[in-house]
């Protein structure tokens, strides 16, 4: 969201997925953000932009060190005390996180099971 809200102009597409993540993410439905994909990257354009708040969020998930605090996750929560983190929480968990919906993004889960496929015939 926080890549988002800055942009000097919001299309309507991306207002909507933005409304409808920030909720995902932050309720408490207990099963993570859906991001409809299919219905939101549907051209290059988008894709690119979706791409490019991606490496900003990267980069602000880096900036944060080792460790995500606690507090900062707890911050953004709003499903109740239910919800909350207990302990701050390994960066490299969410990098993993963002680096496989990059390549999801960009389609390179297709060229590595090709390599795979390829390599075990």
């Amino acid at each position: 969201m926080e890549a988002i809200d800055p942009l000097p102009s919001i299309p309507d597409w991306l207002e909507e997925a933005r409304q409808e993540w920030h909720t995902q993410a932050t309720a408490g439905f207990g099963f993570g953000v859906m991001p409809g994909l299919d219905a939101i990257v549907t051209s290059s354009e988008r894709r690119e932009v979706i791409l490019d708040l991606c490496s900003k969020a990267m980069k602000r998930l880096h900036d944060y060190g080792p460790v995500v605090p606690k507090a900062e996750l707890n911050a953004i929560l709003m499903g109740g005390p239910q919800n909350m983190f207990t302990e701050d929480v390994s960066t490299e968990l969410f990098e993993r996180v963002g680096d496989s919906f990059m390549k999801l993004l960009r389609d390179e889960f297709r060229d590595e099971s090709s390599v795979e496929n390829s390599v075990a015939q």
